[in-house]
């Protein structure tokens, strides 16, 4: 029988030559599987430790490069923890940056709102700003039906399913609804790039956006004209801002900006139709 400091020993060598902070991870799987803080680890640290198979499990199914979000179930966003699992993409950081630009461009947070979301995966985006917003309702949209299941679950852990409707449909196909904010972190990455070992576990349709890559912004942009929204804003990936400057251009937006992320590559833009004070 090994202590639970023998374990943590151990998992940080199973990991050392697989990710950044091996110590961490070791730590973070750890405490999944005692369902125990890391306070409660470091007070323990001499018990014995009556998991190791469990421990040795998921420890290869990260050095097999499965994200640890999915191997927890888990995942940390704007300061708070969400259900996440493998049929929706794992949140960013950088995707907190697109909501704060949102924000930034609404004055009264206490206006009454109506807010799509393309593609809600997770549900991260949506409830954020469902939290921050206490007058918008939204409506999302996904294709993916597990995806969906798992935007519903964190919903409900935080109680907002009065405020958020959910539809299984391609962008806002069959959404009558008018719309003031439409938001989408759409799949960016073309067709042919190759992907590093961790993302080849997560959704290939949250990820691939056509042989460019950046197709699904012309529909999109298309939508919000026809809808006439107030205000437009989308991630995009890094290399993205000419190409998506012409379709905006194209469609007859003229107030439009990018903004960068912590690397100062563009990572988003936000179209201004109108005031949303």
């Amino acid at each position: 029988m090994i202590s639970i400091k023998e374990a943590l020993l151990y998992g940080t060598k199973e990991l050392k030559d697989v990710v950044d902070n091996p110590k961490k991870e070791a730590m973070i799987l750890l405490s999944f599987i005692l369902k125990k803080d890391n306070v409660y680890i470091f007070l323990h640290e001499n018990d014995e430790f009556n998991f190791l198979d469990e421990y040795k499990e998921i420890l290869k199914r990260r050095i097999a490069f499965e994200p640890i979000e999915y191997i927890t179930n888990s995942v940390s966003f704007y300061s708070k923890q969400f259900f996440i699992d493998k049929g929706a993409l794992i949140p960013r950081p950088e995707t907190e940056l697109l909501i704060d630009e949102i924000l930034k461009n609404i004055e009264n947070k206490n206006k009454i709102l109506n807010i799509a979301e393309i593609g809600i995966g997770s549900g991260i985006i949506s409830i954020i700003l469902a939290l921050s917003l206490k007058n918008a309702h939204f409506v999302a949209t996904d294709i993916s039906s597990d995806a969906l299941k798992i935007a519903e679950k964190n919903i409900n852990k935080f109680h907002l399913k009065d405020k958020i409707e959910l539809f299984q449909t391609s962008y806002l196909d069959n959404i009558s609804d008018n719309i003031d904010i439409l938001i989408s972190n759409p799949p960016y990455v073309a067709n042919e790039f190759k992907i590093d070992k961790s993302l080849e576990y997560e959704p290939k349709e949250a990820i691939f956006g056509g042989e460019k890559g950046y197709e699904i912004y012309k529909n999109i942009i298309q939508i919000a004209k026809e809808k006439n929204v107030k205000l437009l804003s989308c991630e995009m990936g890094y290399d993205q801002k000419k190409p998506i400057s012409l379709i905006l251009q194209e469609k007859g937006f003229k107030n439009f900006y990018f903004y960068k992320d912590l690397a100062k590559l563009d990572r988003g833009f936000i179209v201004k139709n109108h005031s949303l004070l």
